[in-house]
């Protein structure tokens, strides 16, 4: 569990499918009045942010806590998982031929760049923390 704990936060993905399970589930439920439509939907949603976002948040993260230089990790943390978040989106769109692809994008582009921002910080908080308990300072 520890080796699929590197790549995946269960956490993140496991809340992330919830909020946005349901956010689909109301617009498209609320739109047509179809049950079926709108759960279906919403499966779709939840599972593919499950996976995704769950990867996502813990490259976030690994990005956050993997570059030295604490200003370049967080904007690394932002730019990397964002821009991987967005052509997945961007590219699922298109394959399942949506209409407006690039339109059907902007909602991630919406949750997924501030997610990151505040999920790096949190994260980069944390491990800087950590190091300074473990390592301690030098006296002179």
């Amino acid at each position: 569990m520890k080796a699929i704990n590197r790549f995946f936060d269960f956490k993140i993905g496991f809340a992330g499918a919830i909020v946005m399970g349901i956010v689909v589930f109301s617009i498209n439920y609320y739109g047509t009045k179809n049950l079926t439509g709108g759960l279906t939907a919403a499966l779709k949603q939840a599972t593919y942010t499950f996976i995704f976002g769950g990867t996502i948040m813990k490259i976030c993260e690994n990005v956050a806590i993997g570059v030295k230089k604490r200003i370049t990790a967080l904007i690394a943390a932002v730019i990397v998982p964002s821009t991987v978040s967005l052509l997945l989106t961007f590219g699922m769109h298109n394959l399942k031929g949506t209409p407006r692809p690039l339109a059907s994008t902007i909602p991630t582009a919406f949750f997924i760049i501030p997610s990151t921002a505040v999920w790096g910080m949190r994260k980069r908080k944390q491990f800087d923390l950590q190091k300074k308990d473990i390592i301690p300072e030098k006296t002179a």
